[in-house]
């Protein structure tokens, strides 16, 4: 049986998935016009936790809980979690822009 990614491959991997997640759920927040202490009560969490979460250079530790809590939570499709976030991050400007 042979891996089809050495561990580091598979490591890098998965951290870049998970930064991408959280920064989308960052932008998920702002594009639902929810300030930090609603979302977290909302998303079942301390205040403290979703700021690493939403942080730039935290360890972008997430559950599945979590995930899916703000998939309902921020009402975006989950498909908006899987793109680009610096694509995403763009939406908070033009939502600026259009009001």
């Amino acid at each position: 049986e042979t891996d089809i990614y050495s561990r580091e491959e598979y490591n890098k991997i998965v951290l870049l998935l998970k930064h991408n997640l959280c920064q989308n759920i960052r932008i998920a927040r702002k594009l639902s016009k929810k300030s930090p202490e609603e979302a977290s009560a909302l998303l079942g969490l301390e205040p403290q936790s979703l700021r690493r979460i939403e942080a730039l250079n935290d360890r972008d530790d997430i559950s599945l809980r979590v995930l899916m809590l703000a998939v309902m939570v921020y009402d975006m499709n989950a498909d908006f979690y899987f793109k680009d976030w610096k694509e995403n991050e763009k939406l908070l400007t033009t939502n600026i822009e259009k009001h």
